[in-house]
């Protein structure tokens, strides 16, 4: 807009002097911003892209056999969120297609990746291939962008949206566009074995009396007694109470395995700057580890941490940039 509100005001001048050099030089020049910014425009306005994913897993057992230069081996889902685990590869393929008559002489494709994700010192993702290219589509055609990213680190992270930009030839006119849904990752902890660590509970059944169970199943009952004070009221057995004209509580089978609960503290202080983020990575590691065997030993378990969803803070920062953006 800049380039024809100043040429407008050369031309202006120019027909005050009655240079028509000048004014032919100016005509030409309006000429070649309208037109390339009706090009730009065009080529915009004629490019669609849509996104396909598929999943390696880490686990041998769990790998997808898909060919690797197939189209067809990529699964055409648009998933709102991904459940993988450290090691997985997450292989992306988006198409970027000119619908319109006229070639694209270039375009600037970038498919977004979180703040941080290839970070050198503590990389989230190990990227293979490239997720930024420079293209030129011909009429009709398509561009296919593939890349992968192994998943190094646990968390929540958003994958996208693609991000386009084309112009004309001399540089005068550009054009943005953002393509495609982004996708989200939740990668779990690694889990370790724990071979060797005898961790399972030391009274399994007997005369351990619990006032908190982790998991109650209140279709389990083996008999009523008399109301004691403090019996919470969904306990009490209606029918007996009826029947007895005295309050009756239900007595449901007890729980033969104690169980355990894991807590995780995510305090700052515990987690000096320097040892940042191998420290709390590796707390993670411990009591993912920790939960996952005593789960396979038939035992309760529970999690208890002041840490912050990655889900709600990515969401919440999210509608933030969303709901500044529409004030600015």
């Amino acid at each position: 807009m800049k380039w024809i509100v100043g040429s407008l005001l050369v031309l202006l001048i120019a027909l005050i002097l009655d240079s028509g050099l000048l004014a032919f030089a100016m005509y030409v020049l309006l000429g070649v911003l309208l037109v390339s910014r009706w090009l730009a425009r065009g080529w915009m306005d004629s490019v669609t892209a849509q996104r396909s994913v598929a999943v390696r897993r880490a686990n041998p057992a769990d790998r997808d056999e898909e060919p690797a230069d197939d189209p067809d081996a990529h699964e055409a889902q648009r998933p709102e969120t991904l459940h993988l685990e450290i090691g997985d590869r997450v292989r992306l393929r988006l198409v970027i297609a000119n619908n319109g008559w006229m070639p694209i002489p270039w375009i600037l494709l970038e498919d977004t990746l979180p703040p941080g994700a290839l970070d050198l010192r503590f990389p989230r993702f190990k990227l293979q291939g490239k997720q930024v290219r420079l293209a030129m589509i011909r009429s009709r055609g398509e561009f296919v962008l593939r890349y992968s990213l192994e998943c190094l680190r646990r968390g929540y992270y958003q994958i996208g949206p693609l991000l386009l930009e084309t112009g004309d030839l001399f540089g005068l006119h550009r054009r943005h566009q953002v393509q495609t849904q982004p996708i989200y990752l939740l990668v779990y902890p690694r889990v370790v074995p724990l071979e060797g660590f005898d961790i399972a509970s030391r009274r399994p059944i007997g005369d351990v009396r619990l006032t908190h169970r982790l998991y109650e199943d209140p279709t389990r009952i083996v008999g009523v007694r008399r109301y004691e004070a403090g019996d919470p009221l969904n306990k009490i057995h209606w029918r007996a109470t009826a029947r007895t004209g005295q309050l009756h509580t239900k007595m449901t089978e007890p729980s033969t395995l104690a169980g355990a609960t894991i807590m995780l503290d995510f305090h700052q202080a515990g987690y000096p700057e320097r040892g940042e983020p191998f420290r709390s990575e590796l707390a993670v590691t411990v009591a993912m580890s920790l939960a996952s065997a005593i789960h396979e030993l038939g035992q309760q378990v529970g999690l208890v941490t002041n840490g912050r969803d990655a889900a709600d803070r990515l969401q919440t920062e999210q509608a933030d940039r969303e709901a500044a953006d529409r004030l600015s």
